[in-house]
């Protein structure tokens, strides 16, 4: 029997809105986010739309707030 190493039983499902601080959402609070796929930091100010990471290029990254300006 071959199995798809791949597959997730609820991945249709996903709620994409709920998911934060990911590529396109707009910062609620400036400061040094980092990515969640590679580590790399990048600075944001409140306002500005999250972009993608120029270390990796991971399109489904998300950012996490590492320090508040």
């Amino acid at each position: 029997m071959d199995y798809d190493l791949n597959y997730q039983e609820d991945a249709g499902n996903v709620d994409l809105d709920a998911i934060p601080n990911k590529i396109g959402d707009l910062c609620g609070e400036g400061g040094t986010y980092e990515c969640t796929t590679c580590g790399e930091e990048s600075d944001f100010k409140k306002g500005d739309r999250f972009s993608g990471c120029d270390h990796c290029g991971d399109e489904y990254l998300t950012w996490n707030l590492l320090n508040a300006a």
